[in-house]
């Protein structure tokens, strides 16, 4: 489903676009397997070794990346406690200095790294960094589609069929609570308002649906993207630039709205309202 070649095309293809959208010094990406990323995918000239470097898992920004499935932005690579740095001398190498790196995750999993990156004394900003992450999202959902058109030529068990129906759940999940959390963290409201739609698109519900729907406000929305991928409250104030009382006094609204008695009755109620995917 992920075979090699499709994946190479299609990760070639993005980091092509996120250097043309940003205009960074170089855009490059790498599939990730058991062993680390491995970096072979370029736009933008090379000076340096980075060409067929494999990192780490949890090492340097591409491999923590990976392994927390989140962006991570630095501007300055090398001096920034956030990473550690294993491989200093092949970016001092490169020239880089101010890097964005962000997974693209399918059904949970990391598959592949693409990297947006400068040399010299300009900054990863907002807008940068939301074309990046735009262009990783829209591979991420590429590569959902392939799987389902791969599946779908092939006769399968039941049992697989279920299996391949749940990772999928969990694949439209994770991409909904990103895509909100993007959205809060967004200074621009076209961009936040095209996210918001994304994102509401994955919660399949059916807008001619009878009954009534409980209206959460886009914070409360917001919270309870994040419950529902399994965050604590502390790690969801940190996420959205909230206090951990301000994330409890949310949570209990949110909880009252719907009737709720726990957290995870909350979540359960929501998708069975189609709040949540």
């Amino acid at each position: 489903m992920l075979a090699g070649r499709p994946l190479a095309e299609r990760l070639q293809a993005t980091v092509a676009r996120v250097r043309s959208a940003t205009g960074v010094s170089l855009a490059f990406g790498g599939r990730v397997d058991q062993a680390g990323v491995l970096l072979k995918h370029f736009d933008g000239p090379l000076v340096g070794p980075l060409a067929g470097v494999k990192l780490a898992v949890g090492h340097g920004l591409g491999g923590k990346a990976a392994s927390i499935r989140r962006p991570i932005v630095v501007n300055d690579y090398c001096r920034t406690p956030q990473i550690t740095h294993d491989y200093d001398r092949i970016i001092q190498a490169e020239g880089l200095r101010s890097m964005a790196a962000v997974p693209v995750v399918v059904a949970g999993r990391t598959v592949a790294v693409v990297y947006a990156a400068f040399r010299g004394d300009r900054i990863i900003g907002d807008r940068i960094y939301d074309a990046v992450v735009g262009e990783t999202r829209s591979l991420e959902h590429a590569l959902v589609a392939a799987e389902v058109i791969d599946a779908a030529e092939e006769p399968r068990t039941g049992e697989e069929v279920r299996e391949e129906n749940r990772r999928l759940r969990a694949s439209a999940r994770d991409a909904y609570a990103r895509l909100r959390l993007l959205a809060a963290r967004t200074a621009d409201p076209w961009m936040r308002e095209e996210l918001l739609r994304e994102a509401e698109r994955l919660s399949g519900r059916d807008p001619a649906a009878s009954g009534p729907r409980v209206a959460l406000t886009g914070r409360e929305a917001d919270v309870l993207a994040l419950v529902a991928g399994g965050l604590a409250n502390p790690q969801i104030a940190a996420a959205l630039g909230l206090t951990t009382y301000t994330v409890k006094s949310y949570m209990k609204s949110i909880m009252s709205k719907l009737g709720a008695g726990t957290r995870h009755e909350a979540v359960v109620i929501s998708r069975r309202q189609g709040l949540l995917p």
